[in-house]
């Protein structure tokens, strides 16, 4: 009978000294927020591919033959009924993405093309024939830009592809960042600071910052920079964990990018992160942040048991109850209590695959033994 490998992970409990106040080195307002408004913005397109190598989905597919015998009717080519082209198979239906950046674009910008088969089996060779591109939103109505040119295929994918520069604007998109109180109002932002005819940005926290103490922190930062020169007693507030709402006082209407980039440059003292363990299967990251500290515990995964341990009162490390085999201690020098930075250095020298370290990681978690939140990704 094959013995199992008994692997002991211990970690010593020693003082810990927090920097005072639980505070780190200062950041930017602009660091850790966007202004609403500001964003991607997504055009689409239905279009034609041609060029394939007998790979389309034209000779089967009555949406591709059907837009095919359009497109040919526009040029003057007389087609009774799609059978008369049903035999096309250099040709096939796609979906076509165009993402504008988050600042804006204007009239004749070159932005990429994201091409994707509808029923294809390959795009390769394909050149995509000119596309008009709208609004996702159909609320707003009009065309933005054409979209054609030689796809290049996207990693090991035959079915989608990237046309660099295939999209010409033809309409500019500008992005609007300043609203009156009574839009904010109206969006569900509410106060009796709020006023109706006033003028506001909203300061949008990341969602790896997202809290009412950094929230707090935020409206108090530019509370305490800019009122002074706002002339007012309030010039922010945090309507709720994720959203501040900037006064831009009346002075600043002509000219709000100077006053936005006031806000974005105030400085900010940072507390301390929120323990966070953040995994992402597919890239096979785990990512941490904050004090991420463990209790005592004891895991068994695969044949390897991992051990969390207090020191006895002399500073030795008790005996495991069980035999051990392979043995990893953290240095003791290290001047912290044990905490999953710890845990995860141990198996990393233990060469324990991604898999068992997050199964490892949600074992001790179901537990109660892991004091952070645990969070996925992608």
């Amino acid at each position: 009978m094959k013995r199992a490998i008994t692997t002991v992970v211990s970690l010593t409990l020693l003082s810990f000294a927090a920097p005072a106040g639980g505070q780190n080195p200062v950041a930017r307002v602009g660091d850790v927020t966007r202004l609403q408004g500001q964003g991607h913005n997504v055009l689409l397109g239905y279009g034609l591919v041609a060029g394939l190598d007998n790979s389309g989905d034209g000779y089967k597919f009555l949406p591709t033959m059907q837009a095919l015998a359009s497109m040919m009717g526009r040029f003057g080519a007389d087609v009774q009924s799609p059978d008369d082209i049903g035999g096309a198979r250099n040709v096939a239906i796609v979906m076509v993405e165009v993402v504008i950046p988050e600042h804006g674009a204007r009239e004749g910008d070159l932005l990429d093309v994201a091409v994707t088969a509808v029923a294809a089996k390959s795009l390769e060779g394909g050149r995509l024939l000119p596309t008009p591109l709208v609004y996702h939103d159909r609320d707003l109505d009009g065309l933005f830009g054409f979209a054609q040119g030689a796809i290049a295929l996207e990693g090991f994918s035959r079915t989608a592809g990237l046309i660099r520069n295939g999209a010409r604007m033809e309409r500019d998109v500008f992005i609007n960042v300043v609203a009156t109180g009574a839009e904010l109002r109206r969006g569900g932002l509410g106060s009796p600071w709020i006023k109706a005819q006033q003028t506001y940005v909203t300061l949008v926290l990341d969602d790896a910052h997202a809290g009412w103490s950094m929230a707090a922190a935020v409206a108090h930062a530019v509370d305490k920079e800019l009122s002074i020169s706002a002339d007012v007693d309030r010039v922010a507030l945090a309507m709720d964990s994720k959203n501040i709402v900037v006064l831009l006082p009346e002075h600043q209407r002509g000219d709000p990018a100077s006053w936005i980039r006031d806000i974005e440059q105030t400085p900010l003292l940072m507390e301390s992160n929120e323990a966070r363990i953040t995994v992402n299967r597919n890239t096979g990251t785990i990512v941490i942040t904050g004090d991420t500290r463990l209790s005592p515990v004891v895991i068994s995964q695969r044949g390897m048991t991992v051990t969390v341990i207090n020191p006895l009162e002399d500073g030795t490390v008790p005996r495991a109850p069980f035999e051990q085999q392979d043995f990893v201690a953290l240095d003791s020098e290290q001047e912290h209590l044990p905490n999953v930075r710890d845990l995860l250095e141990a198996l990393n020298r233990l060469k324990v695959p991604f898999k068992d370290r997050v199964a490892i990681l949600e074992e001790i978690h179901r537990a109660g033994k892991l004091h952070a939140k645990l969070l996925y990704e992608g």
